[in-house]
């Protein structure tokens, strides 16, 4: 295959093609997450995270765009690249985000995230021993 050279780096012509295409799939696969974002439940994030892996990786601009962010607005960026990291526990992180916004969001007295972690851990609870379960008390 012949090298072609763009701006003093040789890159073969079928890699470039490969990033721009794969580009292209993480910006589809973010529009994706951020449209069924409204459902309920975090569905909309393992799609945009994966469009910004994707986008990360092949592109250098996107890069310098993220790390600019992340010093401009560590607080919101943040959780963003602790997902990013390797080794990260993606559903814990997500709870948190979930709960945080939760908080911002909702009035103490119309949250509901907690008490639905505390009824479901009460039911796996009760799967390994003799107590009877019963609903959480309003």
């Amino acid at each position: 295959m012949p090298w072609v050279s763009l701006r003093s780096v040789e890159v073969k012509p079928f890699s470039a093609l490969l990033k721009l295409l794969l580009c292209l799939v993480g910006i589809v696969l973010m529009i994706f997450g951020v449209a069924i974002a409204p459902l309920p439940g975090p569905l909309g994030v393992p799609p945009f995270m994966f469009g910004l892996i994707l986008l990360l990786r092949n592109s250098t601009w996107v890069k310098r765009v993220f790390v600019r962010l992340s010093r401009r607005f560590p607080k919101m960026v943040g959780p963003v690249r602790a997902m990013l990291r390797p080794g990260a526990k993606v559903v814990a992180l997500m709870w948190l985000s979930t709960l945080r916004m939760e908080r911002r969001i909702l009035g103490r007295k119309n949250r509901f995230m907690n008490r639905f972690r505390q009824e479901f851990k009460a039911i796996l609870g009760m799967r390994f021993s003799r107590r009877r379960w019963q609903p959480a008390a309003a």
